[in-house]
């Protein structure tokens, strides 16, 4: 048997913040618009959605919020985001393409609301490489059993404080894991870290990654949701969300640069 095997040392700084924090209770909310602004380099991959909810931290069926009018401008370009015919609350621009060390501006006016939003982009940020350390007869395993302790590895813009999520694809099957990193420790250096998680694989199986690099606003977003995400049953409660869009919405308008590697296992 062959298992993969990831392993990640968390390197999530919880810094104080100067974004408005929305005191939501998690578990009976007065309803809010969320806004998932979601806009990267990635070709047809850019999408804005908006749902009403108590709470971001649940997956639910949301009332989706039909009919908004969405523009997102850098200053010298504008973008408007139209409703998906087929999908309601979901809104398209496939002419958007994200660009590196640009200042985006978010705009959404619905039902007599206006919400607003700004996200920044820095120097791109590529992978290196995807690496693996094969083990055979690991401890806790049979002698015939193989493991892939993996790995991916990149080198930090020196330039700026930068912030990273990746996101790991097993076969298709995204991690639920959260892979936040900031270069508090490594900043302009190379860097590599294991990932977490466990499977019987086969070969042939292919692990894709992507590494976002996003600014700080949407990293405390993700740290709270995180934190939130893997709170136990005697945890204390969960802190509020953290949302960089003003208005009276929650969620987060994040502009993403987004590199993508593939690693097969033998």
């Amino acid at each position: 048997m062959k298992k993969l095997v990831f392993i990640i040392l968390p390197l999530v700084l919880f810094i104080a913040s100067c974004e408005k924090v929305i005191d939501v209770p998690l578990n009976d909310a007065d309803i809010q618009t969320i806004v998932e602004a979601n806009l990267s380099n990635i070709p047809n991959g850019s999408y804005i959605k908006l749902s009403r909810s108590g709470s971001v931290y649940q997956e639910s069926n949301f009332e989706k919020v039909s009919g908004a009018q969405i523009v997102v401008t850098d200053g010298i370009s504008t973008w408007t985001f139209d409703e998906d015919p087929n999908e309601v609350g979901t809104y398209l621009n496939n002419s958007f393409m994200a660009v590196p060390n640009s200042m985006y501006n978010l705009t959404v006016n619905e039902g007599g609301n206006t919400y607003t939003a700004r996200s920044e982009t820095y120097n791109d940020v590529t992978i290196d490489s995807l690496t693996y350390i094969e083990v055979v007869g690991g401890f806790g395993q049979q002698e015939s059993d193989t493991s892939y302790f993996t790995f991916f590895n990149f080198t930090d813009d020196a330039n700026n404080v930068n912030f990273y999520r990746a996101i790991p694809y097993l076969n298709g099957v995204k991690s639920s894991n959260y892979y936040l990193i900031n270069d508090d420790l490594f900043n302009g250096n190379n860097y590599s870290q294991p990932f977490f998680a466990e499977g019987d694989i086969v070969d042939g199986d292919t692990l894709i990654t992507m590494l976002y690099s996003m600014d700080e606003a949407n990293y405390k977003f993700y740290t709270t949701l995180a934190n939130n995400s893997n709170s136990g049953p005697f945890s204390p409660s969960p802190g509020n969300p953290v949302t960089n869009i003003e208005g009276g919405a929650i969620g987060y308008f994040g502009v993403y640069l987004v590199d993508i590697d593939t690693l097969t296992f033998p």
